[in-house]
C-alpha cells in the first residue's frame, strides 16, 4: 500500500465517521435542519439545502459552504 493508497483510505475513514457523527445526532434530535414552508434550511444562513446534500447525509442541519466554513475548510 502506497502513501496515495493510504491517504485515500484516511479519507474514507473521515468521511464514514463524519456522516455516522451527523446520523447519531440527528437520531438524538441535536442537529438537523430549520424547516421553513416546508423547506429544509441551513440553520446559520438560512439558506435552502439542496435536495442532493439532505440524500447524501440524511439530517444534515448545514449547506455546505457554512459546514466548510464550521470545519475551517475552503
Amino acid at each position: 500500500m502506497d502513501i496515495f493508497d493510504q491517504a485515500q483510505e484516511l479519507e474514507r475513514l473521515e468521511r464514514e465517521a463524519a456522516l455516522s457523527r451527523a446520523r447519531n445526532a440527528s437520531a438524538q434530535g441535536r442537529e438537523g435542519p430549520e424547516w421553513i414552508d416546508g423547506v429544509a434550511c441551513c440553520r446559520e444562513c438560512g439558506e435552502p439545502i439542496p435536495p442532493a446534500r439532505l440524500a447524501a447525509v440524511p439530517g444534515v442541519g448545514l449547506c455546505k459552504a457554512c459546514q466548510e466554513e464550521m470545519e475551517g475548510g475552503s
